[in-house]
């Protein structure tokens, strides 16, 4: 009895020498049902890995160095939870991976395998977090609010001053002899103040590889989707993508009210093309676990247009389960394929998808 209390008070002294440092597996499991009404001409059924939200597990650390000064980590994988393989390609920590220092009074500065300023500034105003459904994200994610990253980055971002932060980025290309090559940079701006939220956002990409379609061709290149996922069959290159948008959102007591604006240029031997996207909608608390939602938004690009109606139903089993009923449709020009994000093409100009799924959180 003696040696179990011994034992029991060195584990509770360990545990308050360590009460400043913190280390969490943590992660999300969603899978679902699809139905989508046209893939290559035909309608499918399938079993869904990651609508709600991707399908990822996680560490985090920090370790206080005192003063407010803190060393932060995080190392996060992407999977499939129908056949358990990696996302991202096939990498171990596809979905970030960093080191970094955070100050109280300097702000954070991490390096690694991150995201740019148009996912963490603008994707929380847009239709695919809020409904949610990864099918709501715009076209190909070309204004990459659906979760792109760069790998070599150095990420600053400052302290909160009267519910404005800043950032900025830059990524290393790697490229012997060039500083440009497969270089990128980005700035970032945030404001909150009550119920009122906004964002800002800039990223540009040398070198550029388009991986999903969008149902078209774009400055010659082929970005129609044929392969799981939406994939292209044939990653294209274009010489440099710049990307911007802002978006706001204003809670007015039960209805939550965002909307969105943003500009893609894709840049490919002298020749450009800009994609300008702008999305509306609104989420409604019904009951504190029943929530719904609905939004529209307008692409053009290059004389074509598509109009992409999105509407969903989340219920809250509990804090950390829920499950959700969404409707995605996707309306592009004539003589152009309606691809939704992940989904590969439609034969046609139309492509509706309905998904029912379960979520999970730990």
């Amino acid at each position: 009895m003696k040696r179990w209390t011994v034992c029991a008070m060195l584990c509770a002294l360990a545990g308050s020498a360590r009460a400043d440092n913190l280390m969490q597996i943590y992660g999300i499991v969603d899978g679902g049902l699809a139905y989508v009404t046209n893939v290559a001409g035909a309608h499918v059924w399938s079993q869904t890995s990651g609508v709600a939200q991707s399908n990822r597990w996680g560490l985090r650390g920090s370790e206080d160095l005192g003063g407010g000064n803190r060393a932060i980590f995080r190392l996060e994988n992407g999977f499939t939870l129908n056949d358990g393989r990696f996302s991202q390609g096939g990498l171990e920590f596809g979905r970030q991976a960093f080191v970094g220092l955070q100050s109280n009074r300097f702000g954070t500065l991490t390096l690694g395998r991150q995201y740019d300023f148009m996912t963490t500034n603008l994707a929380g105003f847009s239709s695919g977090m809020l409904t949610p459904s990864v099918f709501a994200f715009h076209l190909g994610d070309l204004d990459r609010l659906g979760a792109e990253r760069i790998d070599n980055a150095v990420r600053y971002v400052t302290p909160e001053f009267s519910g404005v932060q800043l950032g900025a980025l830059y990524a290393f290309g790697g490229q012997p002899g060039s500083l440009s090559s497969h270089s990128a940079f980005g700035f970032g701006a945030s404001y909150h103040a009550g119920d009122f939220k906004a964002g800002a956002a800039y990223v540009q990409i040398h070198d550029f590889t388009a991986a999903f379609g969008i149902g078209t061709t774009v400055l010659g290149a082929p970005l129609v989707g044929t392969s799981s996922l939406g994939l292209l069959p044939r990653f294209q290159t274009f010489d440099k993508l710049t990307g911007s948008g802002f978006g706001a959102s204003y809670q007015a007591g039960p209805a939550l009210l965002h909307a969105l604006f943003t500009m893609v240029e894709l840049e490919q031997n002298g020749e450009r093309a800009s994609l300008h996207i702008m999305e509306a909608g609104v989420k409604y608390l019904i009951t504190a676990a029943f929530s719904v939602a609905g939004s529209y938004a307008r692409s053009t690009l290059a004389g074509m247009g598509w109009n992409q109606f999105v509407a969903g139903a989340d219920y809250l089993l509990s804090k950390r389960t829920d499950v959700y009923l969404n409707l995605v449709n996707l309306r592009a020009s004539a003589g152009v394929q309606a691809q939704l994000f992940t989904l590969p093409a439609s034969s046609s100009s139309r492509q509706t998808v309905l998904s029912l799924g379960l979520r999970h959180t730990f």
